[in-house]
């Protein structure tokens, strides 16, 4: 069992290339998976980021702007966003900071669960 602290007093300055005003943490980091707590100050901007596996962002509190390719969608507390891999993308808050969790699935992870969900016949039941 593996215990790790994040949020405030856990987060680092984000140096991302053309990142401003981005503090994270990380939470978790295997063969699988990459998954980070992070913020964006009002104003701030995360990225432009890509992910070499699919990249799954939940958002937990504020809100603000997700680019990708050209195409740029709001997200607020309670939303999440699937994006493809190899897609380019940067978050920027809008007027409340945003706190969120990404979780950047490696490409064998992204490949096991195409192979998986084929084999099933399909999505989770609700």
């Amino acid at each position: 069992m593996n215990i790790r602290s994040f949020g405030p007093g856990h987060r680092r300055a984000d140096r991302a290339a053309g990142s401003q005003g981005v503090l994270s943490s990380a939470i978790f980091s295997n063969d699988i998976a990459q998954i980070t707590e992070f913020t964006v100050t009002p104003g701030g901007t995360y990225g432009p980021l890509r992910s070499a596996g699919d990249v799954v962002l939940v958002v937990i509190e504020g809100g603000g702007w997700v680019t990708a390719h050209d195409t740029r969608v709001q997200l607020a507390a309670g939303e999440s966003l699937h994006l493809e891999r190899l897609t380019p993308y940067s978050i920027a808050a809008r007027e409340l900071p945003l706190r969120a969790i990404l979780v950047e699935l490696s490409t064998s992870s992204v490949t096991e669960s195409a192979r998986t969900i084929g084999t099933s016949g399909g999505g989770a039941e609700e």
